[in-house]
């Protein structure tokens, strides 16, 4: 908290309204999206500089651990969805005694595998948006 103190004296001091600062620290703080937070700034409501928004945000993500601390969430957990998939289809392949169903369930057990590799290894890297 003592980070945001001095941040949000420092952009009282640029003559931003402290109700927008405290809205950006709230939004910042619960995790919203960097574009809608940027948005509701800079709109014909609160009229916050372009830049003065985006250098104000990037201090409180950085003071908060991080811009994308909340927005990987969903890649983890669509990533586990996807490999709970891929074992319950091994474990009916592996016990199954029809060849027909086999080779179906194989071709989507590999669907389900290239889902999973294209939301896991974006998540790894904090490159997945929901």
């Amino acid at each position: 908290m003592k980070n945001f103190n001095s941040i949000k004296e420092k952009y009282i001091s640029l003559q931003i309204p402290e109700k927008h600062i405290d809205y950006a620290f709230n939004a910042v703080k619960s995790g919203s999206k960097r574009e809608i937070i940027i948005k509701n700034l800079t709109s014909d409501v609160r009229k916050v500089n372009y830049e003065s928004a985006n250098n104000m945000l990037d201090e409180m993500f950085s003071a908060n651990g991080g811009e994308f601390k909340y927005e990987n969430r969903g890649g983890y957990l669509y990533s586990i969805f996807y490999l709970i998939v891929i074992i319950t289809l091994l474990l009916i392949i592996t016990f199954s005694n029809d060849t027909s169903l086999v080779i179906k369930l194989s071709f989507a057990a590999v669907a389900f595998l290239v889902l999973f590799l294209r939301t896991f290894i974006p998540t790894l890297k904090g490159k997945f948006r929901e």
